[in-house]
């Protein structure tokens, strides 16, 4: 007996440009995937990246101090003086000469302050530089806020207790009565605490000031022979307006005392 089998079908083999197309499509896939990677991932590190700039800043900053405070081009060439009036800026000058030729940067308020220190009447003074090559020193004088007579000589002083020179006519400050030295006076440091807690107005109308005690400082007006009780330093704009609403009422009344010694409880004898 004669079995009959039916021929079996086979595979067609792949076609080789199968292939080929898709092992291109898989190198493009891999060539893509590593391009991808490559962007996410920076050439330089961040940290590098801060190390490199941080150096380069520090390299620049090192330069410029060379050029600053070693090399001649900021050196000081041209020293002015503004401010004077007191002192004579020759003499400033005279005393500075010494700083020429030196660096602007290295240059310091205190160094200069130092050197003139011996100028009684400048009360602060400021270096400041004005580049390339020009030191300006600006110089605040001592202003006087009263007279004080000494041997029978009037004399204008600050509120430091320094002479700054004689009084003229022209002068229109008060004068402290029993100020004794000033630089060493209880009565002159109680009369300037209290002057210089006057309204600016109120502070042209004086003619004298003494201290008795510390609470017990009396003013006298230029006009009409009127008198202030002024007290002690404290609440000074209270007893300034006070004073003002007792000056407008008794304008016209002579040989009068205002009592603004308690502002809250004033009182006219």
């Amino acid at each position: 007996m004669v079995q009959l089998f039916a021929p079996q079908k086979k595979s067609p083999p792949l076609k080789n440009d199968s292939a080929r197309d898709s092992a291109k499509r898989l190198a493009i896939h891999e060539s893509n995937a590593r391009a991808s990677v490559a962007k996410l991932r920076p050439k330089t590190s961040f940290g590098r990246r801060v190390w490199l700039g941080l150096m380069a800043a520090v390299s620049l900053l090192t330069i410029l101090v060379v050029v600053v405070w070693v090399t001649p081009v900021l050196a000081v060439t041209k020293i002015e003086v503004v401010g004077t009036k007191l002192v004579s800026e020759a003499e400033i000058l005279k005393d500075l000469k010494s700083l020429k030729g030196r660096p602007l940067p290295q240059i310091t308020t205190d160094e200069v302050a130092a050197k003139l220190s011996d100028y009684e009447l400048i009360d602060s003074v400021s270096a400041v530089s004005v580049p390339p090559n020009t030191l300006r020193i600006v110089v605040i004088e001592r202003s006087a806020i009263a007279i004080v007579l000494i041997n029978g000589v009037e004399y204008l002083y600050d509120p430091a207790g320094v002479q700054i020179g004689r009084a003229s006519s022209s002068d229109k400050l008060p004068t402290i009565s029993g100020a004794g030295n000033p630089s060493t006076s209880k009565a002159f440091a109680r009369s300037i605490d209290v002057l210089l807690s006057l309204p600016h107005s109120l502070l042209a109308k004086i003619w004298s000031i003494r201290a008795v005690s510390k609470d017990n400082v009396v003013l006298n007006l230029r006009t009409n022979r009127q008198s202030i009780l002024w007290g002690d330093s404290s609440q000074p704009s209270l007893k300034a307006e006070v004073l003002a609403a007792l000056m407008k009422h008794y304008k016209r009344s002579p040989s009068i005392t205002f009592d603004v010694s308690s502002p809250t409880q004033p009182s006219v004898y």
